[in-house]
């Protein structure tokens, strides 16, 4: 699931941070887990005792764990402390409210299993077949902003044909009765890997900021797990308060 080239560009503290979210996020540790101890962590990861501390100061800042005194650090439960977006956009809606017209210049579609860590995600079983929609995103006149990867449950319903995934995402999703009300989501800023940085057409030395999305449909049947690079010097990320 991690990028390795992509992990080379962030601090050792920032590496081990992103595995240890990814594991809680993924399920693989569940709230009210406890987590391993400092000892063990520094032999996984091979790294001293103060790097460990910090990648785990950083996860009890962001309320994904808590330390209790004698006892350990625990999972705490995330998904309630967690903020959600309280609308869920699209890039295309986005990019409208800027007045800018959204428009995807490149779509891969690949049909594949979901592995356990995808399966948790989406909430399906192990094996079970999923969509990759892979979509270089653009604003009229052809300037790239982003690159997203959707994963999504198949069904025999939803086409395979790239053509059809041009327009928005989201909107294509409502045909079928397949709405999002929120999502969680976290960002982070880093540099790109090498496939990301040929896909926006930019440096790898180009800082991207890192969209992870988890939704969930308003019945929550249907989940979709996202991942998007927004070029740094193209991309502003507004919050409403």
């Amino acid at each position: 699931m991690q990028n390795k080239s992509i992990k080379k560009n962030l601090p050792k503290y920032r590496e081990i941070e992103e595995d240890l979210r990814y594991k809680i996020l993924f399920g693989l540790w569940k709230p009210g887990n406890q987590i391993l101890t400092e000892d063990e962590l520094c032999k996984i990861y091979q790294v001293s005792r103060i790097t460990i501390r910090k990648a785990i100061h950083e996860l009890e800042n962001a309320g994904y764990l808590v330390r209790h005194t004698g006892k350990g650090t625990f999972v705490t439960d995330w998904q309630d402390n967690t903020p959600e977006s309280p609308t869920l956009k699209s890039f295309t809606n986005e990019m409208y409210e800027l007045g800018k017209k959204a428009v995807t210049i490149d779509v891969e579609l690949v049909v594949t299993e979901a592995d356990r860590i995808m399966a948790g995600i989406l909430n399906i079983p192990v094996g079970d077949r999923i969509i990759q929609l892979k979509r270089v995103r653009a604003i009229e006149g052809g300037v790239i902003i982003g690159y997203s990867i959707n994963s999504f449950p198949f069904t025999s319903d939803f086409s395979t044909d790239p053509n059809d995934y041009y327009a928005s995402f989201y909107e294509y999703l409502g045909t079928f009765g397949i709405f999002f009300k929120s999502s969680k989501a976290y960002l982070e800023a880093m540099l790109p890997s090498a496939e990301v940085a040929e896909k926006l057409r930019i440096s790898p030395l180009d800082p991207v900021l890192k969209s992870v999305k988890i939704s969930h449909s308003i019945d929550r049947l249907f989940a979709e797990y996202n991942i998007c690079y927004y070029i740094g010097s193209e991309y502003r990320y507004y919050v409403q308060q």
